[in-house]
């Protein structure tokens, strides 16, 4: 029988330089590795300057992935400033199914994409809350790492707690943790609400 390999998930981050959507990018394909899959994440080349757009890769499979370099069609788009939203390479090569997860605290319609697609995730909001400034990386990256990849919330939450204190004081990795945690309870909520699960990529 012709062995039938699993399609690689395709994730495109689309941020502002000061927002962290390279790190998030980078962090899902290490928890990825970690816990047992086949990741890998590039960055946009070029130099990144604060507040200017940014993209960033994400490729996730249960087996190597060879293909390198910027992601045309992606099967999720990650957007952690909604004002990216009227930008045209945002959407650029989305298909009818792909998912769009936006940093928002409402619904947003977008053209071509079905309302129960577009999960809004108030990531801007609960990083003030939890760490007092508009850092929505962490949020963003958990709900894409549970809701999107399919990692096991308790397995991903250990990696994160322990990828955190190795970077930031006790206190604060703690607070990090926590808008991880509030991001995919929001997730949750979305999907009690009528939005469609994300197929799981492992």
């Amino acid at each position: 029988m012709e062995n039938v390999r699993v399609p690689v998930l395709k994730i495109r981050w689309h941020g502002r330089g000061g927002l962290g959507a390279k790190t998030a990018a980078l962090m899902l394909a290490e928890a990825v590795i970690d816990l047992g899959g086949y990741a890998q994440a590039s960055p946009e080349f070029g130099p990144e300057r604060r507040g200017a757009p940014v993209q960033a890769y994400t490729r996730i499979a249960p087996h190597p992935i060879r293909h390198r370099g910027p992601i045309e069609e992606p099967d999720v788009v990650v957007v952690l400033d909604s004002r990216l939203l009227g930008a045209p390479e945002t959407l650029q090569g989305a298909r009818p199914d792909t998912w769009v997860v936006v940093n928002t605290p409402r619904p947003v319609r977008m053209p071509g994409v079905p309302l129960d697609q577009v999960m809004p995730i108030d990531a801007s909001g609960i990083a003030r809350r939890y760490l007092g400034r508009d850092l929505p990386n962490v949020g963003m990256l958990a709900v894409i790492a549970v809701d999107v990849v399919g990692l096991a919330p308790d397995a991903f939450f250990d990696w994160l707690a322990h990828r955190l204190e190795r970077e930031f004081p006790e206190e604060m990795a703690a607070a990090n943790l926590e808008v991880a945690r509030a991001a995919v309870e929001e997730g949750r909520r979305w999907r009690q609400l009528g939005g469609r699960p994300l197929t799981a990529a492992l």
